[in-house]
């Protein structure tokens, strides 16, 4: 059975599903170099790679302003695209449940409790949902247990975050620099708290007109706010942000019951909170939070729910990795100057230990926003001025922090992780047990976003810090998304060269070939 499922919202996507198993899926942005974009024309096209005919199509928007807008993605995927669909599913006012049904089956459990939030979901009568919590039995039993709405005495935590985010002066999406420059602040006793245990609180915040309906709040014009720092005021709202999480949590398994939680939803990609969630929750609740959770994770709940209606879910283990976009394609031609050599793993790891910058690029691409060693890159963790090096050459605001790729066997030495056994899909920041050794991927209050690694999981990546750890006896490499500032993750060989040819990033190793790149700085 084939199932083929789209978003018609910010960050959309496409999934195909082939007997239960995602054959690909992939944000539109990939493709298009539009953050967010929200219209998958061109993830659409890679269906024809797999199929002509699909048993299901399932649609999903937010804005009912959309509503006819999807007759005509209908349209192209029949007309233009000539795909035969069996039956077109509408799902416009199921957007929590999407993000629930893609934690659920990616958790492999069999029974839980699903808590999500986020910036704003579904317009329904009742408003716009912001946090929900369900519980899920396979194959088909699904309960909502509790809604919250925003646009009636109620404001989502979700909602005051990005709120606080578009006044620091980003775009309301981008909370990930707020969680980032919360630790260069510190309490500030003339800052009010921002999110009590009855959400945002309502004389603080005002609708903000430049969006839609309810979904965007921002802080009103008190003198205090003005009078505090802008990392104060990102640090008063992580804080306020981490305690109503851990108090969400807490109802969510009193209210249902469950040993096993599952967090999902935009807001589950603050790993700072989410680390510091799974160190206050108790020892006997199974904890996971789902990777792709933003919402280019919304085409796979919809895919799923397809599966679920015909068939009842039957995934019975774990999402093994993130690897689920489309195969890079060896297509390319250099430009006068530019070089390839036959390398192995250890010519590469020497490369980064003697200073440089080196990309990879290799296999799928990663679902979600975290780049896993197939679109990363790469640099020295043991460089103590790495940090400023590589945030120049991306152009990203200096304040912000870098992730590190541990082996697996080795984390303990490294990582102060907790309850946790591993982080494969880096969704917890942890804390560094030797920040004076790796330097570049510790950030200023002593944490590291991390990705623990198994051979299995990605054997090209492994190798070259295995070989890395030969060389220097450190066995973690720092790991950003293959990228520019403004720019999305790149997906095909033409974005990965056209990077490198517009930035100081020199070296780009394609491990399947064991070739290397050089394109040499202009």
């Amino acid at each position: 059975m084939w199932i083929l499922a789209f978003n018609i919202t910010h960050d959309a996507s496409v999934t195909l599903l082939k007997n239960g198993e995602i054959v690909f899926h992939i944000q539109e942005e990939r493709l298009t170099h539009k953050k967010y974009d929200s219209s998958p024309v061109n993830a659409l096209r890679l269906v024809k790679k797999y199929t002509d005919v699909v048993d299901y199509c399932a649609y999903t928007f937010l804005d009912t302003e959309n509503d006819g807008a999807v007759f005509t993605y209908c349209k192209y995927i029949t007309q233009i695209l000539g795909i035969k669909v069996k039956q077109f599913v509408k799902l416009s006012e199921e957007h929590h449940l999407l993000h629930a049904l893609c934690g659920f089956v990616h958790s492999g459990f069999d029974d839980a409790a699903i808590m999500v939030m986020d910036g704003g979901g579904a317009d329904v009568e009742e408003g716009t949902e912001v946090e929900s919590i369900y519980t899920i039995i396979k194959p088909n039993t699904i309960d909502i247990i509790e809604k919250n709405y925003s646009g009636k005495g109620f404001i989502g935590a979700g909602q005051v975050y990005a709120g606080v985010t578009a006044y620091l002066g980003w775009d309301q999406i981008e909370c990930g620099k707020t969680m980032g420059l919360a630790p260069y602040g510190k309490e500030n006793s003339e800052l009010k708290k921002m999110i009590t245990s009855r959400g945002g609180v309502a004389s603080l915040f005002k609708h903000d007109e430049r969006y839609k309906g309810t979904v965007g709040v921002i802080p009103r014009e008190y003198p205090q706010l003005k009078r505090a720092s802008r990392e104060d005021v990102a640090f008063r709202v992580q804080k306020d942000f981490e305690e109503y999480l851990y108090q969400f949590a807490i109802k969510t398994l009193e209210l249902t019951g469950k040993k096993k939680l599952i967090w999902t939803g935009g807001c589950a990609l603050n790993c700072t909170a989410n680390f510091n969630l799974r160190k206050r929750l108790p020892d006997n609740v199974s904890l996971y939070i789902e990777p792709i959770s933003s919402d280019c994770g919304i085409s796979l709940g919809a895919a799923y729910f397809c599966q679920l209606i015909s068939e009842g879910l039957k995934q019975s283990s774990r999402l093994p990795q993130l690897y689920l976009g489309a195969e890079v394609e060896y297509e390319y031609d250099l430009l006068p100057g530019e070089t390839e050599t036959q390398v192995t793993s250890d010519d590469v790891a020497k490369l980064i230990a003697d200073g440089n910058i080196v990309s990879i690029c290799q296999g799928k691409s990663e679902s979600g926003p975290r780049a896993l060693g197939n679109r990363s890159i790469l640099f020295d963790p043991r460089n103590p001025k790495g940090k400023d090096i590589v945030n120049m050459v991306k152009g990203r605001e200096s304040f912000r922090p870098f992730a590190g790729t541990v082996l697996l066997e080795h984390y303990k030495d490294w990582f102060d992780m907790g309850h946790l056994e591993e982080s494969p899909n880096m969704m917890y920041t942890v804390d560094v047990l030797h920040p004076e050794k790796i330097p570049a991927i510790t950030h200023i209050d002593g944490t590291c976003r991390v990705q623990t690694l198994r051979r299995e999981q990605n054997k090209n990546y492994y190798d070259l810090i295995s070989s890395f750890y030969k060389l220097t006896g450190v066995p973690i490499l720092f790991n950003t998304s293959f990228n520019l500032g403004g720019d999305t993750i790149v997906e095909t060989m033409t974005d990965a060269l056209n990077t490198l040819r517009n930035s100081k990033i020199e070296y780009l190793f394609l491990p399947e070939l064991n070739k290397l790149i050089q394109v040499p700085n202009h």
